[in-house]
């Protein structure tokens, strides 16, 4: 009898303990700020607006919104939810690549992250991208904006997707859920462990009606490519689903199916690689 009692109390404690690892290292597992001052200035290659936008809870996030100045009429604008790294000191960069395409980029700072302030939480992230695409939106028609979501970003823009008018969404190196990027990493942990973050693609992409691309290395560390790949059920027809042999989390942008692949959806050819955001 005391064998069970000891056995029962064992696992009562290690459920526990599970709860409060996965609970507390989501934080510091998912995003890895860089925190920058109010008076930091931006240096880039091409002229630009930065801006705050106002979202609920008293959030306050820093946005950069870069225009074509040599074009007399854009090909829209791609709104770009980035990955859990940095800030826009370093996601900023990625204006060349759609500059050349003949596109505005517009991108945000979490909150926690750069110049943006405020709480955290899973549903404050979404209602978020939904303010800044508000704003995004009073400035294009809907069939001008694409929705771009890089790694943790691809949560956003997938939920995004589902709720509002946009062209089409594009996700580079996303993931199915959080639960299979945890059990990616941590096998040994069972499935009834409780988590902060859900962020579930597989759920928000059965929602979203506009055209779907996905770009996954087939050699990502960070993002293992079966757990982008448990994305390709929900697709619908016409979605498409690119492999990039020998790709990992960060260097996609180098390879020449993927700038192929780009240039078709974008509608708009790149003549030579461009250099990524480092």
């Amino acid at each position: 009898m005391e064998f069970w009692l000891y056995l029962l109390i064992a696992l009562v404690v290690a459920l526990a303990l599970g709860n409060f690892f996965t609970m507390v290292i989501q934080d510091f597992f998912i995003f890895r700020p860089e925190r920058l001052r109010e008076d930091y200035s931006y240096v880039f290659e091409k002229p630009y607006e930065e801006l705050f936008i106002q979202s609920p809870d008293k959030g306050r996030l820093n946005a950069l919104w870069f225009r074509q100045d040599q074009r007399p009429k854009t090909r829209g604008v791609i709104l770009y939810c980035h990955g859990n790294r940095g800030s826009l000191r370093r996601w900023g960069h990625l204006h060349y690549f759609f500059a050349r395409l003949g596109y505005d980029f517009f991108t945000y700072d979490y909150r926690g992250f750069g110049k943006s302030r405020g709480r955290r939480t899973e549903s404050i992230l979404y209602e978020d991208a939904r303010a800044v695409y508000d704003f995004v939106r009073a400035h294009y028609p809907p069939e001008q904006i694409v929705i771009f979501g890089r790694s943790m970003g691809s949560a956003f823009a997938s939920w995004l997707a589902g709720r509002v008018e946009a062209r089409l969404l594009i996700l580079e190196t996303p993931f199915a859920s959080m639960r299979r990027v945890f059990r990616a990493y941590f096998p040994f942990m069972p499935p009834v462990f409780r988590y902060k973050y859900l962020f579930p693609n597989h759920r928000w992409l059965r929602s979203v009606s506009i055209p779907v691309y996905i770009f996954q290395g087939d050699e990502d560390l960070v993002v293992p490519f079966r757990v982008a790949a448990a994305l390709k059920p929900v697709l619908k027809p016409g979605d498409r689903f690119f492999r990039i042999e020998g790709g990992s989390h960060n260097d996609l942008l180098y390879y020449d199916k993927y700038l192929v692949e780009m240039e078709k959806i974008l509608g708009a050819p790149l003549t030579q690689k461009n250099e990524q955001a480092q």
